[in-house]
């Protein structure tokens, strides 16, 4: 499963993607992963990050935050945005970066889209219990019941998940081979950051999980 990205890069700067925004989560996972099991036991050093969006703030905010996540693990990693100009990027550009600074790989990121999940909840009925006793006063049982009583009920509502779809290539700089590939879904909850966080967390995570990353 290998590919040379100089055509990748090309379509994404022809075709630029939706900015990684809008949501966040508490939750995210890998729905694929592949590495090449041959590339991964290459000694390599330093990655270029190159987040795909159309909004350079976003761009900017989620490059930064990828670098910092790797360089945790000790990665030399370095932001695109801080090497290539502001214009429109062309695959040779991101090649002639990654190989002036001695970065070996390129890791791009691209925002495939969102899926919104209708979800039903019925109402729910709680009950109390109130003691009820019985029998008359001549030879009667002296035993008791329960008498169930309604306490509160909750209205049946619709909720929704919007689910985020991410997908991440490793490529190695000099011979443009296709190293590693992870899709993450990541639920909508929270702020915007926590969204970038729990996506970069769960490629970072898969990246460990491959043998890339210590």
């Amino acid at each position: 499963m290998r590919s040379n990205f100089l055509p990748v890069l090309r379509f994404i700067a022809a075709f630029a993607l939706a900015a990684l925004t809008t949501a966040c989560s508490t939750n995210s996972t890998i729905k694929h992963s592949y590495v090449d099991p041959l590339l991964r036991k290459l000694d390599l050093d330093g990655v270029l990050v190159i987040a795909v969006t159309q909004n350079r703030e976003n761009r900017i905010i989620f490059e930064n935050m990828f670098v910092k996540a790797l360089a945790g693990h000790g990665v030399n990693a370095v932001a695109a945005h801080s090497l290539l100009p502001k214009g429109e990027v062309t695959a040779e550009d991101v090649v002639a970066a990654a190989s002036s600074n001695e970065l070996d790989t390129v890791l791009v990121t691209r925002y495939i889209g969102a899926n919104t999940e209708e979800i039903y909840h019925p109402g729910t009925i709680y009950y109390g219990v109130t003691p009820m006793y019985g029998a008359g006063y001549y030879g009667g049982f002296p035993g008791y019941y329960g008498h169930a009583y309604e306490v509160a009920y909750q209205q049946p509502v619709w909720t929704s998940n919007t689910t985020h779809e991410v997908i991440a290539d490793l490529y190695v700089t000099d011979t443009q081979e296709h190293m590693w590939q992870a899709v993450s879904d990541t639920i909508k909850a929270g702020s915007t950051d926590k969204l970038r966080h729990d996506v970069i967390a769960s490629l970072i995570g898969d990246l460990k999980d491959q043998g890339l990353l210590d």
